[in-house]
């Protein structure tokens, strides 16, 4: 009975830990939330959520982004330099201060790092290089959350992922 018991309770236990998440502590590129992986993406094959325009919900302070299955989406808050061609984007990112979970997880930023892309009207961007990509139908939940010369910066966005 015993033997049994442990099995239950092991299955238990290892149906609440995604699957490859259950020895870490933190998120990591390569890394699946259900369906989901977390992993790194190349500027023109990613769609920035701090690029798009979803509904925001002003009751929970979240934004939700509906797009296609297959869509690689970075997550991650945009920072930018004081002036057009982000002369001062180094300094900006080295004062600011951030951190990010995936459905409750927290993200190691540091492992993705940053990546700088190009706004029509803002400029030079930069953000974590910090993607998400399913080939199923699903919803994820991501919460950000810092500081920039004392100045909050937070980001709640839950992305569904749908067939087209």
């Amino acid at each position: 009975m015993v033997c049994s018991l442990s099995f239950f309770v092991l299955i238990a236990v290892s149906c609440t830990i995604p699957s490859s998440k259950a020895n870490e502590e933190v998120i990591n590129p390569g890394d699946k939330i259900g369906n989901f992986l977390i992993t790194t993406g190349i500027d023109e094959e990613v769609t920035y959520v701090s690029k798009l325009h979803c509904p925001f919900d002003a009751k929970t302070s979240t934004e939700s982004c509906e797009l296609p299955v297959g869509t690689k989406v970075n997550v991650s808050n945009s920072f930018q330099g004081d002036d057009y061609n982000g002369k001062n984007l180094d300094a900006i990112w080295e004062r600011h201060t951030y951190e990010m979970s995936i459905e409750g997880w927290p993200v190691n930023l540091e492992a993705f790092g940053p990546i700088d892309t190009s706004h029509p009207v803002a400029g030079k961007l930069r953000n974590w290089n910090l993607v998400i990509v399913t080939d199923t139908p699903g919803t994820i939940s991501i919460k950000g959350s810092g500081t920039l010369d004392g100045e909050t910066v937070e980001m709640n966005v839950v992305l569904t992922f749908t067939v087209p």
